[in-house]
Order: C-alpha cells, then sequence, then structure tokens
C-alpha cells in the first residue's frame, strides 16, 4: 500500500468515527427528550391534583374571611345605624313654614324679568336692573341690584341655574311647600357686616334653583326681607310659566 492509498483509508475511517459520534449525540438526545417528555406528563397529573387542594383552601381562606366580614360588617352596620339616626334626627329637625305665615311686600314690584330658554319669570322692584348670564344658550343665571340710590351700598339678588345633583336635603333647615316647587333655605349669615341668605328652589324639572340675597346691615336686610318674599313667590319656570 502506498503512501496515498494510506491517507485515503485515513479519511474514510475518520468519517466513520464522525458518523457514529454524531448517532451516538443524537441518541442520546432522543432518549432525554423521551425522559422530559414522560416526566411531564408525570408532573401535569400532579397538577390536577393539586387544583383540588388549591380550592380546598380557598374555601377554607372564605370561610375565614366571611368570620371577618361579617364581623366587621357588624360593626359597620352598628355605625350605618347611628349615622341613619342621626340623619333621621336631622330630618326631624327639618321645620315646614307656610306662606301664609309669612308676610310678603308686593308693592313696587312692577318689572318683570323672563327668559324663554327655561321659561323663567320673576318680579324684581321698581328702580333696580339686572344683568343675565347664558351658558351654551341657555340662561345660567341672573343678578339684580338697586340704582335708585335708595340704599348705600345696593342690595343685590343673584338667580342660579344649578344642577340637581347638588341638592342634599340635610344641610337645609327650613322648608316651604310651594305649588309649583319646594324651597329649603337656613338662617342667614353675617360676614364683615354683610348679611346673605341662600334658598334652594328644588323642581320637579330637568333644573333646580338657587335665589341668594345679600344687603349691608342687619336693620336693612330685615326691613327687605318682606319684599324679597314677594320676589321668591313670584318665581315661575318651565311648563309652570304663564
Amino acid at each position: 500500500m502506498n503512501e496515498e492509498e494510506s491517507e485515503i483509508e485515513d479519511i474514510d475511517q475518520n468519517k466513520l468515527w464522525i458518523r457514529n459520534f454524531s448517532l451516538s449525540i443524537l441518541l442520546h438526545l432522543l432518549i432525554v427528550m423521551t425522559f422530559l417528555y414522560l416526566y411531564g406528563l408525570q408532573t401535569n397529573s400532579a397538577k390536577i391534583n393539586s387544583i383540588f387542594f388549591t380550592l380546598d383552601t380557598k374555601e377554607y381562606i372564605q370561610d375565614e374571611s366571611d368570620i371577618k366580614e361579617k364581623t366587621e360588617t357588624g360593626v359597620n352596620n352598628d355605625e350605618q345605624v347611628e349615622q341613619n339616626e342621626q340623619v333621621t334626627e336631622n330630618k326631624e329637625e327639618l321645620k315646614t313654614i307656610s306662606f301664609s305665615d309669612i308676610i310678603a311686600d308686593t308693592s313696587n314690584l312692577d318689572q318683570v324679568y323672563s327668559e324663554p330658554t327655561l321659561n323663567v319669570s320673576i318680579k324684581y322692584p321698581k328702580g333696580w336692573t339686572f344683568m343675565d348670564q347664558n351658558k351654551k344658550k341657555k340662561l345660567d343665571g341672573v343678578t339684580f341690584w338697586a340704582t335708585d340710590g335708595s340704599y348705600n351700598p345696593p342690595p343685590y339678588i343673584h338667580l342660579e341655574v344649578v344642577d340637581k345633583d347638588m341638592f342634599i336635603e340635610n344641610r337645609y333647615a327650613y322648608k316651604i311647600d310651594m305649588e309649583e316647587f319646594q324651597t329649603y333655605y337656613n338662617d342667614p349669615e353675617e360676614i364683615q357686616g354683610y348679611i346673605t341668605q341662600i334658598y334652594y328652589l328644588r323642581t320637579e324639572e330637568d333644573e333646580d334653583f338657587r335665589l341668594k340675597l345679600m344687603m349691608k346691615g342687619e336693620n336693612e336686610f330685615k326691613l327687605f326681607q318682606p319684599r324679597f318674599w314677594a320676589i321668591l313667590k313670584s318665581f315661575n319656570f318651565g311648563s309652570y310659566l304663564f
């Protein structure tokens, strides 16, 4: 055998060794993958059983949570009862007043403000003027004030359109049942010599209203009160206008 034939034989043996080595690796990989697959099936079976244990554990935890929740609910219920009792007391304190018990001065209420978008109408005294404000082409509010020089500084009255969700009955101490709406209000408040009183007008329409009076001086406020009652009584709106 010459040198060239010897080299060829060596190359063939190397190829054979590489092939056998590769087949051995593939065989071992196949065995490992088969083992992992079978182990995975067994693991999944264990997970199925573990779900039942998880459910039992959750039920046990839920039972304890129910007990705790019932205990806390009992405490919360006691607090709620106390709050409800306070609300009931507040409602009992709400004094309903009849307009027949109020002296309204209708003299000099010669001017009428009327507005078409909400069909609002209200009287205001002679010698007063007004400025209204619109929002999205609808009435948002109107302010009246004296311009005849009878008061210094002049009082003013503001009628405001409000969202019905703003109404909280327990905030008010007095209530007047009108034919078309209900009026809620509190005692007047004094801030730096100015007396302010706000009346919430609760309606059956889409909007509610607030009527606010502000004057300088307690005596002046009391003297103007019968005139303000007449202004409030003249208020009309919506389908009740005219």
